[in-house]
Formats: C-alpha cells, structure tokens, sequence
C-alpha cells in the first residue's frame, strides 16, 4: 500500500509540473503575439534598401492638391519678375532627429544662387515640394548611399530669421501632408526689420514611408512611426523650395493658415 501510495504522488507531482509549465509557456506567448513591439522605433524591424531607382512622376495639370508647381507668378503690384525657385541645384538632405537643421541658406546655399535674392522689406511667402534624389550627395557633400524609398507624403518644416538671429530662432512653420513632386500651401510669413538677407532653415522633415514599413511587415499604427516621423538618418530626400519677394511676383496656390 505504501508504495502505490508512493507512486500515485510521483504521478500527481508530474501533473502539476506539466500543467505549471503548460501555463507558463502559454503566457509568454501570449505577450510576444499581442505585443511585438516593445518600444517606439523610428525604424523598421528589418529595413530593406531599394535596390532600383525610383521614377520621378511628373504630376499631369490639375493632379496637385495645391495647383501646379510651376504656375506664373501673380503680378500684383506691377512686378515682372517672377517668383524664385531653389531647384537647380535643389535642396538635397538626408534624415535627421528632431530640431536638426539639415539646410540653410546661410552656409548650404550653392554659389550659383546669390544671397541678395533673400532681401525682402515686406513679404516673404514660401511654398516646398518634396522629390525623391535617386543616389549622389546632398548639399552639404555628404553621399547618398541608396535608392530612395517609395514614400508618398512629407511634413517639411521651414524657419526664416535674420542673419543676426541665432539658428533655429526665428518664425517656424511645417508644412503638412505635402504630396511628392506636388506644392504645399503657401505660407505668408511675416519679415523682420532687418538690413540683412533673410535666412531659410529646413527642419524636422517626416514622411510616411516608415508607417507603410511597419505595415508591409504586419505592423500598423507603430507609436512613433505613424502616421508619420523623422526620415532615416540613412535616406536622403530633394526639396525644392519657391519663394516670392516684394520684388517679384507673389507664389500662386491655396495658402496655409
């Protein structure tokens, strides 16, 4: 009798330690398919580098939200000179964290460009269009190691100050759900009393490509992906930047509030 008793305790020691192990195992599986994410990535998981360009699309008349981006200018007070366009060479950047700036007029503008075409006495209106820069070097020098990703949107933030002004302090604005190759609004922003040459800084550029990452992948609505944030420190992007002067005639287009 004492030793079946023995033996049926064995039994029962066994079903408790399958049973405890069963649950355990249960719950921690439970937590890695309901959680797969336990922090706030700005990157994917397992990022893919294009390995072919992408094709820039020229928009067709009319498809822009915010009108065509090479509209005339609107010539309101006499003016015969059209609006300025930074496109050839264009804004080119890579990504950065938040309140980096990435360009300025004041050290990245090209020697082809002259920094007289900055001075305004009233009227600064600015307007920015994201493209994709297929490869080469941005505007400081630095290469593009990849193809860009097929992103569709960016939120571009655009401050003006004066050259006295310490960078990053000025009037800031970002322009939201710009499509690619397509004009945002345009911003009217106000100018300060200044001699000088006014200052255009890109900040705090975001897109949409890492929320569409994450969701290839089976992840959407990643806190911290989505709907957008800041481009990857390895891809770089194009803006092209348009701006009128009291000298020249006014940006056309839908403006921003």
């Amino acid at each position: 009798m004492r030793k079946r008793n023995i033996i049926l305790g064995l039994v029962l020691a066994s079903l408790v330690f399958v049973s405890c192990d069963s649950k355990t195992t249960k719950n921690k599986r439970s937590t890695e398919s309901t959680n797969p994410v336990t922090t706030n990535p700005t990157n994917p998981t397992n990022p893919t580098t294009p390995t072919t360009p992408i094709t820039p699309v020229t928009p067709t008349s009319g498809s822009c939200a915010n009108g065509d981006p090479d509209a005339a200018g609107i010539a309101d007070s006499g003016q015969t000179f059209d609006y300025y366009k930074l496109n050839n060479p264009p804004v080119i950047a890579h990504g950065a964290v938040g309140g980096t700036i990435v360009w300025s007029s004041d050290t990245d503008l090209p020697s082809s460009y002259n920094q007289n075409i900055f001075y305004s006495d009233s009227r600064l209106n600015v307007r920015v269009i994201p493209k994709f820069q297929n490869k080469g070097v941005d505007s400081r020098g630095v290469t593009c190691a990849y193809y860009p990703q097929p992103f569709e949107k960016m939120n571009i933030g655009i401050n003006i100050r004066r050259q006295s002004s310490s960078p990053g302090v000025g009037e800031y604005y970002q322009f939201q759900d710009v499509d690619v190759n397509c004009p945002s609004k345009v911003r009217e922003f106000s100018v300060p009393a200044t001699s000088d040459p006014l200052i255009i800084e890109v900040m705090n550029v975001e897109w949409d490509w890492s929320c569409q990452s994450y969701a290839n992948q089976g992840y959407p609505n990643v806190p911290g992906a989505c709907p957008y944030s800041y481009v990857w420190l390895t891809e770089c992007y194009k803006l092209e930047i348009q701006f009128s002067t009291d000298t020249t005639k006014d940006l056309p287009g839908t403006r921003a509030n």
